[in-house]
């Protein structure tokens, strides 16, 4: 379980906390709309294959982390550490071992990379961009496991780290440079490009990720918690998407990163949407300071949850409203 999969379940604590105390998630989505660009200014992927927007979220989110000095975090690095296992379930020894050497290679060339959001050649920024989306698949096993359809499960056993780049599809290399070049803005994240070096943090957690099960934000620049969305229809961002931004500043119990603002950063349209933490409480539908509201989770969290609603009564069966098809 994680903060995004409790968010699905609306009957986790987290989920009933903040649908109970911060409830109107409609008024921030106001709120973003009245900020957006035109609809002409929002970047689609091109070249005619369906694409994978899944994959492309990823890939330019870790194409941000590098520029902000931090290529890697827990979900590539221990996804890397769990494909061997799980391709060789799949498609044999030698071929887990393949996947393995070449996640391993990818780290490495990843790790070695300048921290610098634009002004690369093209040809750096290609190769860059498809080192991103090869790690997404990494970072799918980790946070999901391995479905099939995961590109690594085609690498051949004597594939190499060569062979996944060149199988990138190719709308995303384009995609995904297309999407930093918005990104590099000053008014985008620009500004984060040029803050002194620790002011922003990458994949942050929190003294309350383990309440949820893990929780990792994208990032915290100079008290400015963001989440990066790469959504063609920013307008449809759902609820979830709304209280898990509101959950990773709820979970910072102790205030370790003295986030000041939260913002959502729309990477299609380069645009990053942000509050004091007051007026996005207060959008939220809250009156209550920020601690308060901490510490009233942190509570909720550490209860038990309620136990759990019998099936109704039926004559001679037990039936519930799932099986119902209610």
């Amino acid at each position: 379980m994680s903060l995004t999969s409790n968010l699905r379940d609306p009957n986790s604590p987290v989920s009933r906390f903040l649908a109970e105390r911060l409830p109107r998630t409609a008024q921030v989505l106001g709120s973003i709309r009245s900020q957006l660009p035109p609809p002409a200014v929002t970047v689609r992927p091109q070249g005619g294959q369906r694409p994978d927007y899944r994959s492309l979220g990823r890939a330019i989110d870790r194409r941000l982390r590098v520029a902000f000095g931090s290529p890697l975090d827990t979900a590539v690095s221990a996804g890397v550490m769990f494909a061997g296992g799980e391709v060789a379930q799949r498609s044999g020894r030698s071929a887990g071992e393949a996947v393995q050497e070449a996640g391993r290679q990818l780290l490495a060339e990843l790790d070695s990379q300048p921290a610098v959001l634009v002004g690369r050649s093209r040809a750096e920024e290609e190769r860059l961009a498809r080192l991103c989306f090869v790690a997404s698949h990494f970072e799918e096993i980790f946070r999901a496991g391995l479905f099939p359809g995961n590109p690594l499960l085609r690498l051949a056993p004597s594939g190499s780290l060569e062979d996944l780049l060149a199988d990138v599809p190719a709308y995303a290399p384009t995609d995904i440079q297309r999407q930093v070049q918005l990104a590099g803005a000053e008014e985008a994240l620009g500004w984060v490009a040029h803050l002194p070096a620790g002011q922003c943090i990458c994949a942050p957690t929190f003294s309350g990720s383990e309440d949820v099960g893990g929780a990792d934000a994208d990032f915290i620049a100079a008290g400015n918690l963001i989440d990066c969305k790469a959504t063609i229809r920013p307008e449809r961002i759902e609820a979830n998407g709304i209280h898990q931004l509101a959950g990773y500043l709820l979970l910072d119990y102790e205030d370790r990163y003295r986030i000041d603002r939260v913002g959502l950063y729309l990477s299609r349209q380069g645009r990053l949407v942000s509050w004091t933490c007051p007026e996005f409480l207060r959008l939220l539908g809250s009156d209550q300071p920020l601690h308060q509201l901490r510490a009233d989770c942190r509570a909720a969290l550490a209860s038990p949850p309620p136990p759990a609603r019998l099936p109704r009564q039926t004559t001679g069966t037990q039936e519930s409203l799932f099986d119902a098809g209610l």
